[in-house]
């Protein structure tokens, strides 16, 4: 049985192809492929990326509790904000240049299936890195606030697995034997929640907390996923794993360049003039920034309450920042 994201990789291939474009799955062998599309692939000129994801953070399931449904302005529904209207806008980015019979640049299209969970498990930085080698500017289609801000500037991010041990034993009839791993994974999670410092930027949150198998066993194994450093106490054992994590996106000598290219196509279109902002959570435009790569960031859909039941888009920012997309690389050199 096909998972969401299954079904969306072939919708998104049936489409590129019924538009005259090659869509090709890079490391199809894992379970996180990556689906790739270029246009003007034999142009001489260095390569522009268009980057984005089509995975979100909901069980399957979600969209059959809470179909997505457009109000006026308003999209809302599971990824509706993060990212499902960016990777459309990528695509229409695309088709945009493809009908313009734009021929400047070589343009690739890499939208990738497992940006929520950092790539764990799958090669996918190292296919990001090598399907962007020697591109000149990047544009990553994350959601917007509805500042019309562009990010130049990210923080990067981990999952590091946790794992507590502690000694099994019957919670009624011998507990003075047991050694209680959830009970030290609490005493661990408050510790390093109390680290979070948001004016400092260091941010720590437990959100997949695990343990035990019956209540009334003491429970000797406890994981979650945290990550920062900390101590143990006595009786229990605590193993840590960096099991993933993505380079901050940098601002590079040349991003601000490429955001008065954008401010300066946002004249030409008469749109409201988009401001430059650093901000906060990962994305996979660290990727092209860490292989100096100079990136603009959040160029998708304009909403609020990502990976939450009350995420949205504003609907016509979709097709403003697609064409102010397509109009800053049509004016690229």
């Amino acid at each position: 049985m096909e998972i969401p994201v299954d079904a969306t990789l072939i919708l998104v291939e049936d489409f590129l192809t019924s538009h005259g474009l090659t869509a090709v799955r890079e490391q199809s062998t894992t379970a996180n492929p990556v689906l790739v599309a270029d246009l003007n692939e034999t142009a001489p000129s260095a390569p522009l990326i268009l980057l984005g994801h089509l995975d979100t953070v909901f069980p399957v399931g979600t969209a059959k509790q809470r179909p997505g449904v457009i109000d006026g302005e308003r999209l809302t529904g599971p990824g509706s904000n993060d990212m499902k209207p960016g990777a459309v806008m990528a695509i229409a980015t695309l088709l945009a240049l493809k009908e313009a019979n734009y021929q400047a640049h070589p343009v690739r299209l890499i939208l990738v299936t497992d940006e929520e969970i950092l790539h764990k498990n799958a090669p996918t930085k190292e296919t990001i890195a090598r399907l962007s080698k020697g591109a000149v500017a990047g544009f990553n289609f994350e959601s917007a606030d509805p500042d019309n801000g562009v990010v130049t500037g990210r923080k990067g991010g981990a999952i590091v697995d946790l794992t507590v041990t502690g000694v099994a034993a019957h919670s009624g009839k011998e507990p003075e034997k047991g050694r209680s791993a959830v009970l030290e994974l609490a005493h661990q999670i408050i510790k390093a929640e109390a680290l979070t410092d948001q004016a400092a930027g260091k941010l720590v949150n437990c959100g997949l907390v695990n343990g035990g198998t019956s209540e009334n066993i003491i429970p000797d194994h406890a994981p979650t996923g945290i990550a920062v450093r900390f101590t143990t106490v006595a009786g229990t054992t605590v193993e840590m794993k960096v099991a993933t994590k993505i380079d901050s996106m940098d601002t590079l000598p040349g991003t601000a360049a490429l955001l008065e290219k954008l401010q300066a196509s946002a004249r030409l279109l008469h749109q409201p003039v988009p401001h430059g902002k650093q901000t906060g959570g990962a994305s996979d435009a660290g990727v092209l920034t860490a292989h100096n790569i100079p990136t603009l960031c959040a160029l998708g859909i304009m909403g609020g309450g990502a990976h939450t039941a009350h995420e949205y888009g504003l609907v016509s920012s979709m097709f403003d920042r697609a064409a102010l997309v397509a109009t800053t690389i049509a004016h690229l050199d």
